[in-house]
């Protein structure tokens, strides 16, 4: 695995930034809409670890 410095991930990580919003401007999709998405993907990925118990208290929610 390769080192860097704390300048090469700083920039490693503006870089990446900087990826990530010129393609949500590319495709019209808000940062917002993004975060969303991924709550929800988070959530259906880790709902295997939630007991039925667990689950009835969210009513509004379909499982």
């Amino acid at each position: 695995m390769a080192t860097h410095t704390k300048e090469e991930l700083s920039e490693i990580k503006k870089q990446r930034n900087d990826l990530l919003y010129l393609i949500l401007h590319k495709t019209g999709v808000a940062y917002k809409d993004l975060i969303e998405h991924a709550k929800t993907d988070f959530i259906i990925s880790n709902l295997d670890i939630v007991t039925t118990e667990e689950k009835q208290q969210f009513t509004k929610l379909v499982f």
